[in-house]
């Protein structure tokens, strides 16, 4: 965002701003870390009166009830030091659908300050547009879930800093193999994702007595798997032990290249007649292949080739790598669809994809996931498929496209999420035979987002069967919605023979959006008190309203990918 500020920093940039704050104690442990920034926050960062743009977490447009993601711009009205938030006030939703409390408690992570302020307010809004990139930076990428569990005599900035600097601009440079990034990214993402869940457990459940064994259970398991997840990073961290694995990691690329494309069938316990059946298909597909059964379709699916192919009996299949056709290959089933199911307990994203992939013939139900399909890059192609969300989530998204990324449909269904598909800019989607229903968006798309959808039909959308959102001038500020035929303007969007019904909003909606900028003359046009810190009455409202916007009182960190606009 060009009203924002942003900062590219160098290894050693990061490393002497890091020591400047948390230079103050000879042993910094771990858990005093929250309150050496809120020292060095109050020398350096201005407690009210600027504005900036707060970009809500899918947690909390969770909460509220309202879709991600959801860009606000707020006006700062102080600092809560000692839990690292900031008190806002609403000023603008970029969605004026979207209708939001007054008041919010936000960690200073997400908030980013804009470069026009009111012009009578004379502040050095670039110093604290600093500080706050350096505490996100920090508290995304150098923090980790588990080091609070560190003893007290333990110095975190000896032991961590420069390793885990030296390990992010590793990432960053394309020094460690991509798929150890993407590797190390998941860790980082699902330990925080785990931690957030502990949190709430033992916050929910104070007393002991109302500890059932369910709950300890699941408190064990979730422990168990943070273990995992820091004895693994820990490995990644070292630089002696992380350049050993990535040796051993590119030896196994270069062998699985010489290796020839294979087949893995995979079939679930059943009656002897329905192993021969699938058998029988499985030949009538490839009859002079040569093929490999498998039962653990999981580790399969994250060691095999990128070009491999991956041929599924009727039964339920769980998926639980992050490595799942990651760099390509082919996923089919055999047998009926509506019976071969995919379901993951991955709580982010089903299937990330980067390069060429073909799932066909498949079910996939992604209810427990934030987004069923991810295309970063390459061509991926969805074949008599049906993808299935919640239906209930205002968050939840069927498939993501990013600018590199193709995606064809054919002969699909996909429905029970908030937006079923959505195209950033650049990005190609081909829909053919396709039914959309029973979500709240059929399809967003962004400027230069090429569609090409042919006898598809999009229908009992909660708000539009297909939306728009351009930047691109018009005469006019206000949407236009209309029938399909309102899409002949987009130049990028060719429809033949598309279809709607019960559509409660309209069929589509061409909504051209502007960059949310600050306000010069905020002042004239708003109670003046905005300046003033909360009074009582103010918090009284801010206790009453503290239910609705209780993810606001913790500072929840959130993986950072630099996604936009749609992003997960």
């Amino acid at each position: 965002m060009d009203q924002v500020y942003n900062f590219d920093k160098s290894l050693q940039q990061r490393l002497r701003e890091y020591k400047d704050v948390l230079n103050s104690f000879e042993v910094l442990p771990a858990c005093n870390i929250s309150k050496t920034w809120g020292f060095y926050l109050e020398l350096t960062l201005d407690p009210n009166g600027w504005q900036a743009i707060w970009k809500l977490s899918r947690a909390t447009c969770e909460t509220l009830e309202i879709p991600f993601p959801t860009i606000v711009l707020v006006f700062v009205l102080s600092i809560n030091y000692s839990t690292l938030q900031a008190l806002v006030r609403v000023i603008a939703v970029q969605d004026d659908d979207i209708h939001l409390p007054d008041k919010h408690f936000v960690p200073l992570i997400h908030l980013w300050p804009t470069k026009i302020q009111d012009k009578s307010v004379a502040l050095n809004l670039y110093a604290t547009a600093n500080v706050i990139d350096m505490l996100r930076f920090f508290y995304t990428r150098l923090f980790m879930p588990w080091d609070l569990e560190d003893e007290d005599t333990t110095d975190w900035r000896t032991k961590h800093l420069q390793t885990r600097l030296r390990l992010f601009y590793d990432m960053n440079n394309g020094v460690i193999p991509k798929v150890t990034s993407n590797r190390i990214n998941y860790l980082v993402t699902e330990a925080r994702r785990l931690q957030s869940k502990k949190d709430i457990i033992q916050l929910d459940f104070n007393d002991e007595d109302d500890f059932d064994q369910n709950i300890i259970e699941t408190l064990a398991d979730i422990n168990l798997s943070l273990c995992e997840i820091r004895c693994e990073m820990e490995i990644l961290e070292d630089p002696l032990l992380r350049k050993a694995l990535i040796k051993r990691q590119i030896q196994n690329v270069i062998e699985d290249d010489s290796k020839e494309d294979k087949i893995w069938l995979f079939h679930q316990s059943s009656p002897i007649t329905n192993i021969i059946s699938f058998l029988e298909k499985a030949k009538q597909l490839y009859p002079n292949e040569k093929i490999n059964i498998q039962q653990n379709f999981s580790l399969t699916l994250e060691y095999g080739g990128s070009k491999d192919t991956y041929v599924l009996s009727e039964g339920k299949y769980e998926m639980n790598t992050i490595g799942a056709l990651d760099f390509g290959g082919t996923l089919k089933g055999i047998g009926s669809c509506v019976d071969t199911v995919l379901v993951s307990n991955k709580e982010d994203i089903m299937l990330d994809f980067q390069h060429q992939s073909v799932v066909e013939n498949l079910t996939i139900d992604a209810s427990s996931s934030q987004c069923a399909a991810f295309v970063r890059r390459g061509k991926v192609t969805f074949s008599n498929c049906k993808i299935f969300g919640d239906g209930r989530s205002t968050t939840h998204q069927g498939i993501i496209v990013l600018g590199s990324g193709e995606l064809e449909l054919i002969n699909c269904e996909i429905l029970g999420f908030h937006t079923a598909i959505i195209g950033n800019s650049g990005s190609k989607i081909t829909m053919k035979n396709t039914d959309v229903h029973n979500v709240n968006f059929g399809l967003k798309i962004y400027d230069k987002s090429c569609i090409n959808a042919e006898k598809c039909t999009i229908r009992y959308c909660k708000d539009y069967a297909i939306c728009v959102e351009t930047e691109n001038d018009s005469n006019t500020n206000t949407p236009t919605v209309g029938g399909f035929d309102v899409l002949n303007v987009i130049p990028e969007v060719k429809t033949k023979f598309i279809s709607g019904g019960n559509n409660v909003k309209g069929d589509v909606l061409i909504n051209y959006n502007y960059p949310m900028n600050a306000m010069e003359d905020l002042f004239s046009i708003r109670d003046p008190t905005i300046s003033e810190g909360p009074s009582e009455e103010d918090m009284l409202t801010d206790e009453e309203n503290q239910e609705a916007t209780d993810d606001f009182e913790k500072t929840v960190v959130e993986n950072s990918r630099n996604i936009s606009p749609a992003t997960v």
